[in-house]
C-alpha cells in the first residue's frame, strides 16, 4: 500500500508544473555558465497581476518548459526588497518583467500580467530574438 501511495504521489508531483526560481545575487553567475535568458519579476504580495501569474501562467506545463529549458527566473517584491532592484530597472505597477541576456542587456520589457498563451509567445520571441545574436 504505501508502494502504491508513493508511485501516486510521485506522479502527482511531476505533472505539477513549478517555476524554479534563481536567487538574484547569483542570476548572472548562473546565466554566464548556462547561456539562459534572465527573466526578473518586480512583484507585490498584494498585485492581482502577479497572483494570476503565479497561480495560473507559471502553473502551465508549457510555460514550465520553456522557462526551465531557456531561462533563469528571479522574483522580486519591490515592497520587501525594493533596494535590491536594479537602478535600470524601472516599473509603473507590477508585475513588471525584464528579459535580459548574460550580460544585463535588456531585451525586453513587459508591463503587466499576460495570458498564458500571450506569455508562450513572448517567451517564443525573446528566446528567437537572444539565438539571432
Amino acid at each position: 500500500m504505501k508502494t502504491i501511495f508513493l508511485l501516486f504521489f510521485i506522479l502527482i508531483s511531476s505533472l505539477v508544473a513549478k517555476v524554479e526560481w534563481t536567487d538574484m545575487f547569483d542570476v548572472y553567475d548562473e546565466a554566464q555558465d548556462s547561456d539562459k535568458i534572465v527573466m526578473v519579476m518586480l512583484s507585490r504580495k498584494k498585485c492581482p497581476g502577479c497572483e494570476f501569474m503565479h497561480t495560473v501562467v507559471f502553473e502551465d506545463k508549457h510555460v514550465d518548459k520553456l522557462l526551465k529549458d531557456g531561462y533563469l527566473c528571479v522574483d522580486i517584491d519591490i515592497d520587501v526588497d525594493e533596494g535590491f532592484v536594479p537602478i535600470k530597472f524601472e516599473y509603473f505597477a507590477s508585475p513588471t518583467f525584464y528579459f535580459l541576456d548574460k550580460n544585463e542587456k535588456i531585451l525586453k520589457r513587459i508591463n503587466g500580467g499576460l495570458h498564458t498563451q500571450d506569455f508562450i509567445q513572448i517567451l517564443n520571441k525573446i528566446k528567437k530574438y537572444k539565438e539571432k545574436d
